[in-house]
């Protein structure tokens, strides 16, 4: 086997295998969410930097228009997945319920289903919350 198709061999793998792994974050995150696992997806944008970095590699080894538009395709799905894990943060911590101090506004489901807000406090009446976070 010569040196210029064992070369382009090796690329043609490394692009293959490049264009896998970015899309695999998104399986991942997708089949996480089937089986209610409530973890930070940060195998997301690895899979894509691995994959980008792949792709390029490939297009080192041979400069051809379909491997610089793989490279485009998976540095932009890359962008989108850091975009979407950065949307995943949970809002600003404000501090804890005191007395005195108004309750934040909240939307919350009781557990026969039915909607309880920060309406369903008001009034005079004493309550406790108790937050219970469970598998579903």
């Amino acid at each position: 086997m010569s040196t210029i198709s064992r070369s382009a061999s090796r690329g043609r793998f490394l692009l293959w295998l490049g264009i896998a792994l970015a899309p695999l974050g998104i399986a991942g995150y997708v089949a996480q969410l089937c089986l209610h696992w409530l973890v930070v997806p940060w195998y997301m944008p690895a899979l894509a930097c691995l994959g980008v970095a792949l792709v390029g590699v490939s297009l080192w080894e041979r400069r051809t228009v379909w491997r610089v538009l793989a490279l485009v395709a998976l540095v932009g799905l890359g962008g989108f997945e850091v975009m979407a894990l950065s949307a995943m943060r949970l809002p600003r911590y404000t501090g804890p319920v005191a007395l005195g101090k108004p309750f934040p506004s909240f939307e919350a489901k009781l557990a026969d289903g039915t909607p309880f807000t920060q309406a369903g406090l008001a009034g005079d009446q004493h309550t406790a919350m108790v937050f219970f976070r469970g598998r579903w």
